[in-house]
């Protein structure tokens, strides 16, 4: 990999005396002429078990603080005059915008978002990774996010998907211009409505081009509201789908109902001995679908009741 100019660092490493491997992790990038033009500050996703311990106590935070402040003061000592610093950090920044289907916190509560400042001004350039949507860090056109390089979920559908071309004169950050990157294959999305609604936009939606290569069909979001049960609704979906130039990847359900939103504290909290199965039953109906249950349905819904508290007293 290193005689295709391309490094991999999975992790940290320390030294027998305590002290950050800096030189592990500070990658020379030349210039066209071969001489060092800028140093990369490699830093790989810190796990909690490489930045704790004797030296940097139990703060996961602080530990992820520290081992920058010390790559950063490495990589200064090292570089000349005129030579860039250029970090590389998997982190999640302060403010950061985040997708909503597609990442995943990197500790739980989000405990782990760190500062702009973790930077100082002697680095001229700093290429986040973990959050999808590109993005500036705290307004700062040195600290981006240039985002994933394809949409990972359908939350990521208008997102400018991008690469950024950097341009620096001696040590210092002089232009940062987007490149985007063409999408291959297109994501569409039909917003939540009625299944009677959805129904008419699938048959709407344009046919299949038997010329057409079908690798290239867009791939296809349905998000449903019901305001009853459906159990054939992927049924239906697929068959409106029939002979349409898209490829179904998701059909995503949302409830009429307000799940009890708008009622207090009091009446939320009421004690399951206090309910029969039934109550519990059409309370659960009026939460998702926000209409009563008709008089089918409970009769429907004694009939599996009666089936279950005779199966649970057989020995």
């Amino acid at each position: 990999m290193r005689r295709l100019r391309t490094h991999a660092l999975g992790r940290v490493l320390w030294l027998d005396d305590g002290q950050l491997d800096a030189e592990r992790l500070l990658i020379p990038l030349p210039d066209a002429k071969g001489k060092i033009a800028a140093w990369c500050l490699a830093l790989p996703f810190l796990r909690p078990a490489e930045v704790t311990g004797a030296q940097l106590g139990d703060d996961y935070l602080r530990g992820i603080g520290q081992v920058h402040e010390w790559l950063i003061a490495a990589a200064n000592a090292k570089r000349k005059k005129g030579q860039a610093l250029i970090a590389i950090s998997h982190a999640h920044m302060a403010g950061g915008s985040v997708s909503e289907d597609s990442e995943r916190s990197l500790i739980i509560g989000n405990a782990e978002a760190l500062p702009a400042s973790l930077f100082d001004r002697s680095v001229a350039y700093v290429a986040l990774g973990h959050l999808h949507k590109p993005q500036k860090v705290n307004g700062e056109e040195r600290i981006r996010y240039s985002g994933s390089p394809i949409p990972l979920s359908f939350s990521e559908i208008n997102y400018k998907h991008q690469i950024l071309d950097l341009t620096f004169q001696g040590q210092a950050l002089v232009s940062v211009e987007p490149l985007l990157i063409p999408r291959a294959v297109n994501l569409q999305r039909l917003e939540a409505a009625p299944l009677a609604d959805i129904l008419k936009q699938l048959a709407d939606l344009p046919d299949v081009d038997l010329l057409a290569d079908t690798q290239r069909q867009p791939w296809l979001e349905v998000r449903v509201r019901l305001d009853e049960p459906q159990p054939d609704l992927r049924q239906q979906i697929e068959n409106a789908l029939e002979g349409k130039a898209v490829r179904l990847v998701r059909i995503a359900a949302e409830y009429a109902g307000k799940r009890g939103s708008d009622a207090t504290d009091e009446e939320r909290l009421i004690e399951l001995d206090q309910l029969t199965p039934q109550e519990l039953f059409s309370r659960a109906w009026q939460d998702s679908y926000g209409s009563e249950v008709d008089e089918q349905t409970l009769k429907d819904f004694a009939v599996l009741l009666q089936e279950v508290q005779q199966e649970s007293e057989q020995p």
